[in-house]
């Protein structure tokens, strides 16, 4: 979770609040205060507000939870004449870019400390560590419109940010640590992204480093912001969000034009959108009985609106508001959970432990006793985790819905793919690892979406064997099942051929058991043998 510190002198002159409304109303806005001292407070909070990565949006949130300022904050934009022109050469390698100017903002030690922590927060949350989103932050008196955005080779040169020497595009990736960090994002490419202006001054090599020419100090009075992204959405909302801050910071703000092969965007775009509101949901979610006036007051307090309509407003930088749950949390948060009473459940009966949740939690610490450590996954995962990377066929599929992100597209009948994943983030940890889960799998039936619970678990280390699997596997079963646990050759999609077994308790198959195929290994990045099961638990049925 991402930690911001915030100075009481700043958040009191933002806010007009006192030091002590400050700390009791930072809580209700979801924000966890993880300590204080005379000066200063640090807050953790949610990577899906990243809104919240200045104080400048944390005060925006307070002034309305207190009623001093209300509804949907104006945010201008004037049409500026500052152009990039983006080329082809880069639209199988980071397509999209945008920008904004900022105008007539002061810089300080503390401001632009707030500036970069919220850049790298951006890279981190909505950027997927640059992958996805690269933010570069430019003094606009050292850029000259029109800016260019196009690839150049591995032999390259400028100065990167931090150096007065120029350096080659290979030596940046090999010999800067942010090179270092993030050239395995460029990894198979030959056009290298890169950002100059039209007297020849490389601003960015993105999403590595900016140029030296260009940095930010407190004498900066004015700024270009470029963001660079494979996801044009993500890119327009990371400069949203750098937008607001920066108007909140006093600056003036100016559009870019992007010129494309064969269309132009002016960017930013801050128009609020626009959500059906539906006051009889809100109340059934979160039992509190308002009026439409009432509730659209409580909206107004989380910084939205509601218009004639009867939809709710929502500014640009709030990206996290996707359903009309949503706006029932903010009714919520507007109205006070300081307000709000517990209320008992009309039963009198006591409730106890669910008897199929107390197998599947003793199963669990059967594995972990075992040496495993426990994981924790999204039921939604992408194309390539879930088929591609095993070869197998997609025809059974359950996709979702206009998804938020291609990473979390599918609902996943497997366990296995996202124990994979989680082996393939860490191949630079210390051999063996042995992971396990036990959650929710998906299949389709009929009309119907079945779920069911399965525990899966791998082992990764060089000398990892199909009988190493087994024996976990008839250990887990005896223990919690009191049965024998048979094993029959058989095939499988996550297991070699010849090296996997369907497991059958009783006469009934309850999974399998085997060695992940070498295909599989080296489509998640594995240089080790990795063997494991997966068994199914506990059936559920959904319409």
């Amino acid at each position: 979770m991402p930690v911001l510190k915030i100075y009481f002198s700043r958040i009191q002159r933002m806010s007009g609040l006192s030091r002590e409304r400050v700390l009791d109303r930072l809580p209700y806005l979801g924000l966890d205060i993880e300590g204080t001292d005379d000066e200063s407070v640090r807050i953790e909070y949610n990577p899906n507000r990243p809104d919240f990565s200045t104080d400048y949006g944390v005060a925006r949130a307070l002034v309305g939870l207190v009623g001093k300022e209300t509804g949907v904050p104006e945010y201008r934009v004037s049409a500026g004449r500052g152009r990039i022109i983006a080329d082809r050469s880069l639209a199988k390698v980071r397509p999209y870019i945008a920008g904004v100017v900022a105008r007539r903002i002061r810089l300080d030690d503390e401001t632009i400390r707030q500036l970069i922590s919220m850049q790298e927060d951006l890279h981190n949350g909505l950027g997927r560590k640059r992958r996805k989103v690269a933010i570069g932050l430019h003094d606009l008196e050292a850029v000259g419109f029109p800016v260019r955005y196009s690839a150049k080779a591995g032999d390259f040169a400028f100065a990167p940010l931090g150096s007065n020497e120029e350096m080659t595009v290979a030596e940046i990736l090999a010999r800067t640590e942010t090179g270092r960090a993030y050239g395995h994002i460029l990894a198979g490419t030959e056009a290298y992204p890169m950002l100059i202006d039209s007297t020849g001054t490389v601003l960015s090599f993105p999403p590595i480093i900016n140029g030296q020419k260009t940095k930010v100090g407190k004498g900066t009075r004015g700024l270009f912001v470029d963001v660079t992204s494979t996801d044009q959405r993500l890119g327009d909302e990371a400069l949203a969000i750098v937008s607001c801050a920066l108007a909140d910071a006093g600056a003036t703000l100016e559009s870019v034009t992007v010129s494309y092969a064969r269309t132009k965007v002016v960017t930013p775009d801050l128009t609020p959108a626009r959500m059906k509101f539906d006051l009889r949901l809100a109340g059934s979610l979160t039992g509190l009985s308002l009026s439409k006036a009432e509730a659209s007051d409580a909206l107004r307090k989380s910084r939205l609106d509601v218009d004639p309509r009867g939809f709710a407003v929502i500014p640009r930088y709030r990206v996290d508001i996707l359903h009309p749950v949503d706006l029932a949390e903010e009714v919520v948060i507007g109205y006070g959970l300081d307000k709000m009473t517990p209320v008992y459940p009309p039963s009198g009966d006591a409730g106890r432990y669910d008897r199929g949740l107390a197998s599947v939690d003793a199963m669990s610490l059967t594995m972990a006793e075992a040496g495993y450590n426990e994981t924790m996954s999204f039921d939604l995962v992408d194309d390539a985790t879930l088929y591609r990377n095993f070869g197998r066929s997609s025809e059974a599929r359950l996709e979702v819905d206009n998804p938020r992100t291609a990473e979390h597209s599918l609902l996943r009948d497997s366990l296995l793919p996202s124990l994979m994943a989680v082996l393939g983030r860490n191949t630079k940890n210390e051999y063996p690892q042995r992971v396990y889960e036990v959650g929710t799998v998906f299949r389709r039936s009929g009309g119907r979406v079945v779920e069911s619970t399965s525990l899966a678990a791998l082992s990764a280390h060089s000398s990892s064997s199909f009988t190493e699997a087994k024996m976990h596997l008839e250990a887990l079963v005896r223990r919690q099942l009191g049965e024998a646990a048979e094993t029959r050759p058989a095939g499988h999609w996550a297991f070699a051929e010849g090296r996997c077994a369907e497991v059958v308790v009783k006469g009934v198959t309850i999974g399998h058991v085997g060695e992940v195929k070498p295909g599989a290994l080296a489509a998640f990045g594995l240089g080790v043998g990795v063997c494991g099961f997966e068994l199914g638990l506990k059936p559920r049925t959904r319409a």
